[in-house]
């Protein structure tokens, strides 16, 4: 499978630039993971998170484009939609540069998916406001955008989720509850999947927003490039370091608000809401 041979498409759109950043890598990817599920003694890595756009002209138009990180997609697969592949996850019958894409964007027919791609289930988990439930985490991160929205008065606000691990566990319903990605899939994100840097090279975000609490320094510093001085505390009493990323106008990271009480996360809220308006200069 890795020796397959990716033609990328042709690029219109910001969602065509991501479809080839991924595309060169799935073909790797796939044959890296695919010993972790021939082995029934480790744990099986979920599918990778893919990015997708749900409108590019808006969010490329945009007054401010907001990117938020969580730390990893655990349980990420389609129990409804990928039946047919182990633990609903990797289509390793993949032969073809046809084939790549179509995992990436699934096949389309009159509007329906007669295939679902990876991009299909970030699509429908992030755009779609029937029949999904969210985890507490995109609540409180929905939370978090509109008060930044709110302050920012008439300024349009895009905002996207992503995870700075990308590949995460099978979860609980496989044999393994959710957790920090083994060292076995970690690794193989390292080799094959280190793709964060160019999604924010492609997407361009104005303020990049880690909601990663206090395990994730390292995986932040790695992704980017950083060094330890990069962060820099805000306020004291406080988990929120701004950071310096190159290109990027804003970046910060503070508590991961699952298991949160509601008087800390406003706490935290309320203070990366007024350092972001009043470091990039947005009116009240």
């Amino acid at each position: 499978m890795k020796n397959i041979k990716y033609n990328p498409i042709e690029e219109k759109t910001l969602n065509d630039k991501l479809v080839n950043l991924y595309g060169s890598k799935l073909p790797g990817l796939y044959s890296a993971v695919k010993p972790l599920f021939d082995n029934p003694n480790v744990v099986k890595p979920a599918l990778p998170l893919l990015l997708e756009l749900n409108d590019d002209k808006s969010y490329e138009n945009a007054d401010l484009r907001v990117m938020v990180f969580g730390r990893e997609t655990n349980n990420w697969n389609d129990e409804e939609n990928r039946l047919q592949f182990p633990f609903c996850t990797y289509n390793f019958d993949i032969a073809t540069s046809d084939d790549i894409v179509a995992e990436i964007k699934g096949k389309h027919v009159d509007g329906e998916a007669d295939y679902w791609g990876l991009g299909d289930i970030y699509h429908n988990y992030c755009y779609e406001e029937t029949g999904v439930r969210k985890t507490i985490f995109t609540r409180r991160q929905n939370q978090l955008v509109q008060q930044l929205r709110e302050r920012l008065g008439n300024r349009s606000v895009e905002a996207m989720w992503n995870n700075i691990s990308k590949i995460g566990c099978c979860g609980a319903r496989f044999g393994k509850s959710c957790r920090r990605p083994t060292a076995e899939i970690r690794e193989i994100e390292r080799q094959y999947f280190n793709v964060v840097a160019d999604e924010v090279k492609i997407l361009k975000p104005d303020v990049i927003l880690f909601l990663t609490g206090f395990y994730a320094d390292n995986d932040i510093k790695e992704k980017f490039g950083l060094a330890d001085k990069a962060f820099q505390s805000v306020k004291d009493g406080l988990f929120f370091d701004r950071i310096s990323i190159p290109g990027v106008r804003y970046a910060a990271r503070t508590i991961h608000p699952s298991r949160q009480s509601k008087e800390n996360l406003k706490l935290h809220f309320d203070a990366l809401v007024d350092d972001i308006a009043n470091t990039i200069r947005c009116p009240n």
